[in-house]
């Protein structure tokens, strides 16, 4: 009988013991799984997490009188605080924008080529201060100019006008390096001019052979598994998602703007790249986080080297551009684009844990949002504590 009473004992302590180990092993995994559910949105979703704060009264205050039409996306801290849509993607189809749609980058993808770039030439061993002769010797005074120059636009290069009709990538790059004149004197000197890294998109084929679109699924999509992400040679199967750009009118607004084929083909590396502001924000984030190369190669490709340049690989250095943003928790990088009615501006923090991208597919060129919409908005966003 005594026995069977200590047993007894035993097994309800042991019950107990359980019950107090599951219910805390319980309470934990809610804790955690509360914290986890604070920290995610997806790129996908409509977020606002900055309801009632100055800065949403002044981003909508910008919103509604800049006429924006596009997507705003905001990071802090790495965490999306706020996206949203205003307009139509495609009135046509009633499509509206929002955190899936798609947006021409124009000339951000120069930032893409450059990092696509440096992973060549890390792989077949030729730093970014080869002279261009090495792989044009054609091109007369390609001896004077290095690589770098070519990514902080200060090569001297000068080119004609586009072509007006469709090439293939062989056509338009014979063609470029045929009309591309290097002017000695102006070696050094900063001209923005999208013909640098159509020649530097030129090099990847070369020395890869494989087409720049199929290197940069290799090499930058497929690892950063971007899912909103395409080039022009497949628009039809993201008609659901992709923006149509209109011209700017506050009178009529959804006036299509007809952008020829060549206006694709005749952008090499340049500005035929279709990207969410998710996608977008997540590629910068790792090209400046060192997801892609190593810490020691991503500053020797964000680096003007000798030349004297505010252009660094596709980015603008803040501290460069705006003298008047002091302070470290500023330093970061402008990103802009624009063309055939789309204009997409942004910023980004050095350590990728802050950003703002407003992408619109009718560009209101007259507004002057380069700049002045993006940089007042990133600052607050970064000055506000209740932010986070």
């Amino acid at each position: 009988m005594l026995n069977l009473r200590k047993n007894k004992w035993v097994i309800s302590i042991i019950i107990i013991a359980f019950s107090i180990i599951f219910t805390s092993s319980s309470v934990t995994e809610v804790k955690a799984a509360s914290l986890s559910t604070v920290q995610l949105h997806s790129f996908d979703e409509n977020v606002n997490e900055i309801k009632g704060t100055e800065l949403e009264k002044n981003l909508n205050k910008q919103v509604k009188k800049r006429h924006f039409i596009g997507t705003v996306t905001l990071i802090k801290n790495g965490r999306l605080v706020y996206q949203q849509g205003f307009g139509y993607a495609n009135r046509a189809k009633g499509l509206k924008n929002s955190g899936r749609t798609t947006f021409q980058i124009a000339s951000i993808q120069k930032g893409i080529t450059a990092m696509m770039l440096k992973k060549v030439a890390i792989k077949y061993k030729f730093s970014l201060d080869t002279p261009l002769s090495h792989f044009y010797p054609q091109i007369k005074n390609a001896d004077k100019v290095t690589l770098r120059n070519l990514l902080t636009m200060t090569s001297g290069i000068l080119s004609e006008p586009l072509p007006n009709k469709e090439m293939t990538d062989k056509q338009f790059l014979d063609y470029t390096v045929k009309n591309t004149h290097i002017v000695e004197s102006h070696i050094g000197n900063i001209q923005y001019q999208p013909v640098n890294f159509v020649l530097l998109s030129g090099i990847i084929q070369k020395v890869t052979h494989q087409s720049y679109y199929e290197y940069f699924k290799k090499a930058i999509q497929k690892p950063l598994n971007l899912k909103n992400t395409y080039f022009f040679q497949d628009m039809k199967k993201h008609e659901f998602q992709q923006a149509q750009g209109y011209h700017f009118s506050e009178v009529s607004p959804y006036r299509i703007y007809n952008e020829p084929i060549s206006g694709y083909t005749n952008q090499l590396g340049t500005g035929n790249l279709f990207m969410s502001n998710g996608d977008l924000y997540r590629t910068l984030r790792a090209f400046l986080t060192a997801k892609i190369l190593s810490p020691e190669q991503t500053a020797n490709l964000y680096s003007t080297g000798k030349t004297k340049s505010d252009y660094e690989a596709g980015l603008y250095p803040l501290n460069k551009k705006i003298p008047g943003l002091l302070g470290n928790q500023y330093q970061g990088y402008h990103f802009h684009g624009a063309e055939f009615g789309f204009e997409t501006v942004g910023d980004i923090s050095k350590d990728g844990q802050t950003a703002v991208i407003f992408a619109s597919n009718s560009a209101n060129r007259p507004a002057g949002n380069n700049y002045k919409l993006d940089v007042p908005i990133y600052k607050k966003l970064i000055d506000d504590d209740k932010i986070f």
